[in-house]
């Protein structure tokens, strides 16, 4: 048997590297991918910002790395980003995808639930020492990191399409991408939005929808938004991604010119199984070609036979 280490071939294109962002002093592990052709290219590509990357950067290249390679979508540079040991990943993600903290009609358990979820943070907070406030109200200096630090690092070293920036996230994750489609002008013109809620956006949430409403987008935006169909069966995930979908609609309604959203639900999944689903429809969604496998595999045989 041979003990040889070796990555998957897709694998082999990904780098890494930790940078301590300015905004926050956080130290975060940065993954980047570039698609197979892109060493044979001189053509700019799209570039996914994949939150939690530590997680869903594995699935993630392997389905962008497929879908091109078949030609079902476009190929497109992933990096994934996550916080850095020894930083506490599941605290400090909280901080930074979360805009202000839940009012106190979220942080009570809704109809039908045994507790609530909020409980979960307040005790984890606690054993850090850390007040529960304080756990959140981060997304301004996490999004200044990405957009003005790791982004302007990233066009340094990749060649990137301006108009093709997406973010991608799940579940608070979730909540930081709709954060930033409420801010309107923000490099992202494409976002990927997995089982998401607004417990972290209720406080200004009625401000921010006018202002929303009034702000003028540097170019179209474009949401993928899906859920698990088992979540609804669980009175708080229910509850949560409720408020979601209809903060997404709302917001949909009212810019009928400049915002495409799709929301989609994915039977039987839950809301640990379900994100892979989302990320690769929202993908083809997002970045599609609008050629079918059967299209490609035809277009191939006929080019062999030519």
């Amino acid at each position: 048997m041979s003990t040889e280490t070796r990555l998957p071939q897709s694998m082999q294109r990904l780098t890494h590297q930790v940078i301590k962002a300015q905004s926050n002093g956080v130290d975060y592990d940065v993954w980047t991918w570039t698609p197979p052709i892109y060493d044979d290219s001189s053509d700019s590509f799209p570039l996914v910002i994949l939150l939690d990357g530590e997680m869903f950067m594995g699935g993630a290249i392997d389905t962008v790395a497929l879908m091109s390679t078949i030609g079902e979508a476009r190929p497109a540079i992933v990096t994934g980003v996550s916080t850095a040991p020894p930083g506490n990943h599941g605290i400090q993600r909280t901080i930074d995808y979360s805009a202000e903290a839940p009012t106190d009609e979220m942080l009570k358990p809704p109809p039908g639930a045994d507790f609530s979820f909020w409980a979960l943070y307040e005790q984890t907070f606690e054993a850090a020492g850390i007040p529960f406030a304080d756990g959140f109200g981060g997304t301004d200096a996490f999004l200044s990191f990405l957009t003005e630090e790791l982004l302007a690092q990233l066009n340094e070293s990749y060649r990137i399409d301006a108009d093709e920036i997406g973010v991608a996230g799940h579940s608070s994750g979730g909540d930081f991408a709709v954060d930033t489609l409420l801010r309107k002008q923000t490099p992202f013109s494409k976002f990927i939005v997995g089982s998401y809620g607004t417990d972290v956006l209720e406080r200004t949430l009625p401000a921010r929808e006018r202002a929303f409403a009034e702000i003028v987008a540097p170019r179209h935006l474009s949401v993928f938004a899906g859920y698990g169909g088992a979540e609804q069966t669980d009175p708080y995930l229910a509850q949560y991604i409720d408020r979601g979908v209809a903060l997404l609609e709302r917001l949909r309604e009212c810019d009928t010119e400049n915002l495409s959203v799709t929301i989609r639900s994915f039977e039987r999944e839950t809301h640990g199984s379900v994100f892979p689903h989302i990320f690769s429809t929202g993908f083809r969604e997002l970045w599609g070609t609008g050629v079918s496998f059967v299209d490609a595999i035809a277009s191939a045989t006929q080019s062999l036979t030519t």
